[in-house]
């Protein structure tokens, strides 16, 4: 599996490659919310993402890495992100599974924890796929407010969005691919693309 690394503390990226590389994945490394966000869809086959919460240039903040988890899970909801973080951890634990993370470890953490949490994702990852090749069903993680019929309906929208975005990258942005996968037609498909704004990692709209 190929790993991405988001840390901003030099001293601490290596013991992490170090420790991934260990268990035979494949690692990418970043230092900003910027970068790994250019590094994540210019690559495709980045599937697990190990992130730091405190990056600049809001190091002693969580926003940066929670605005990368964000944008990451809109882009690929099928990515599974490990967590890390020496933030408070009642409000940022309860961010990072609004947003949708996989995982969630507290610095200082022993490296036995990282491994553990990094072969559950994989696990998990492994499962999804499978169960997507044999019976073409997914798995996209929503956190709604079920109270009213708006945020019912927002729910619904953020689903299909999810969906329609993760499955285009999982095919490489193959539209014929995208809509045989979803079941429906091409015309539907790129109904959705022109809705919901999705663009190819250079950027040019469908």
């Amino acid at each position: 599996m190929r790993v991405l690394i988001v840390e901003d503390d030099p001293s601490l990226r290596p013991l992490q490659r170090e420790l991934v590389e260990s268990l035979g994945h494949e690692v990418d490394e970043a230092t900003n919310a910027v970068d790994a966000l250019a590094m994540l869809k210019g690559d495709p086959e980045i599937e697990l993402v190990l992130l730091d919460l405190g990056l600049p240039p809001d190091p002693q903040g969580i926003s940066e890495g929670v605005r990368f988890l964000k944008e990451a899970r809109l882009w690929n909801a099928f990515l599974k992100v490990v967590v890390v973080t020496g933030q408070s951890h009642d409000d940022a634990l309860l961010t990072c599974v609004e947003e949708g993370a996989f995982d969630f470890l507290t610095k200082p953490f022993r490296q036995a924890q990282v491994k553990a949490a990094l072969q559950r994702a994989v696990l998990f990852s492994q499962s999804e796929k499978t169960l997507r090749s044999q019976d073409r069903k997914f798995s996209v993680m929503v956190v709604a407010d079920a109270s009213t019929e708006e945020g019912l309906k927002q729910a619904r929208e953020e689903v299909i969005e999810r969906l329609v975005r993760t499955v285009l990258v999982d095919t490489g942005f193959n539209v014929s691919e995208t809509a045989r996968r979803l079941n429906i037609s091409r015309e539907h498909l790129c109904y959705y693309i022109k809705k919901y704004g999705i663009q190819r990692p250079d950027s040019e709209l469908f």
